[in-house]
């Protein structure tokens, strides 16, 4: 059976530390666009790889300019688009905004991210209650402080691999300094430690 929820399920929670409150139109929570970008490269893999976007010939109507955007993921063809993205280019003392473009891509492309179930919570209005907030910042805290004791993540171990390929040690250097037979049995709470270790070694 198709799970048509299989990726608005993996996305749709936000951590409210990229989130900020703006006192327009009412109020509203507003998601940081790099916080998306960086969810969907988690998700899809590096950008024009794993997923990107097109953008087509701006509009511009009195202060507004429009842009096209067009999503893709996995592959070229599995697409979806336009949305259109707008934002003011000049305000009303006649100022130009040279960002205007940019902002108004970035618009369109938040807007498609969104419709995929990005940050859905924010966009369903979750965030207006201030205890799912609440229960948002104690799960993230949970995910980016984990326990000492827990081996680290392929993540991490390829992070510190790519620590040790900079300096002048191997990894058998590092597992008999922690007394490891490989670096997947580190655990979190030593990673500070190893990483202290490491620029020691590089700046003998």
């Amino acid at each position: 059976m198709t799970d048509n929820l299989r990726i608005w399920s993996k996305v749709e929670k936000t951590n409210p530390a990229h989130t900020k409150h703006v006192n327009q139109r009412g109020g509203f929570t507003a998601v940081s666009a790099n916080y998306q970008i960086l969810a969907a490269t988690e998700l899809f893999g590096p950008i024009g790889e794993g997923w990107g976007y097109t953008t087509d010939t701006p509009v511009i109507v009195d202060t507004l300019v429009m842009i096209p955007v067009t999503l893709w993921h996995g592959n070229r063809e599995n697409s979806f688009g336009p949305m259109w993205g707008c934002e003011e280019w000049k305000d009303a003392k006649g100022r130009i905004d040279s960002d205007a473009p940019k902002k108004a891509t970035t618009d369109g492309l938040t807007k498609l991210l969104s419709q995929l179930g990005f940050n859905a919570d924010v966009f369903l209005g979750k965030f207006d209650d201030q205890k799912y907030v609440e229960q948002m910042r104690r799960e993230f805290a949970a995910v980016t402080e984990p326990d000492p004791m827990s081996p680290i993540t392929d993540k991490t171990r390829d992070w510190l691999q790519a620590q040790i390929d900079a300096a002048p040690v191997q990894v058998g250097d590092v597992c008999r300094a922690f007394e490891v037979s490989s670096l997947k049995q580190l655990t979190f709470g030593q990673v500070r430690e190893v990483t202290d270790w490491i620029k020691q070694k590089k700046a003998a």
